[in-house]
C-alpha cells in the first residue's frame, strides 16, 4: 500500500513539473514573417535544379534598422546558400513579429 501512494506521489509530481515546464516555454508562432521569407525566397526566373528536397537551417539577424543579415545557412550545397544570402540579406519584413537585435533560426525546405 505505502508503495502504491509512493508512485502515485511520485508521478503526479513529474506531472505537475512537465505541465509547469510548458507554461514556461511557450513557442511563437511567426507565420507571416516565414511566408515573407518564403516569398523573397521564391525565383522569378528557373534558377537552376536541385538533385533532392532539401531542408536549411537559415540563421539570421534583425538589425535596427529592421533588415535581415544571414548568418548561417546549413547546407552543403554552396550555390543554395549563396543564393539564400542574395535573396534574403538587407531585406526588410513588414511584419512586425520579430525584435531587432535578435537573432532566430528559421528551417526552410526546398523541393527538387
Amino acid at each position: 500500500m505505502k508503495k502504491s501512494i509512493v508512485l502515485l506521489v511520485m508521478a503526479m509530481m513529474m506531472n505537475v513539473t512537465f505541465v509547469s515546464a510548458k507554461v514556461l516555454d511557450p513557442r511563437k508562432s511567426y507565420a507571416s514573417t516565414a511566408q515573407e521569407l518564403s516569398s523573397f525566397l521564391n525565383p522569378t526566373t528557373p534558377v537552376g535544379i536541385l538533385e533532392y528536397d532539401e531542408v536549411v537551417m537559415v540563421k539570421f539577424l534583425i538589425t535596427e534598422t529592421g533588415d535581415i543579415v544571414v548568418l548561417n545557412a546549413a547546407t552543403d550545397n554552396e550555390k543554395l546558400a549563396e543564393y539564400i544570402k542574395e535573396k534574403l540579406n538587407y531585406k526588410k519584413l513588414s511584419a512586425n513579429e520579430l525584435t531587432a537585435g535578435h537573432r532566430y533560426e528559421f528551417e526552410i525546405n526546398f523541393k527538387s
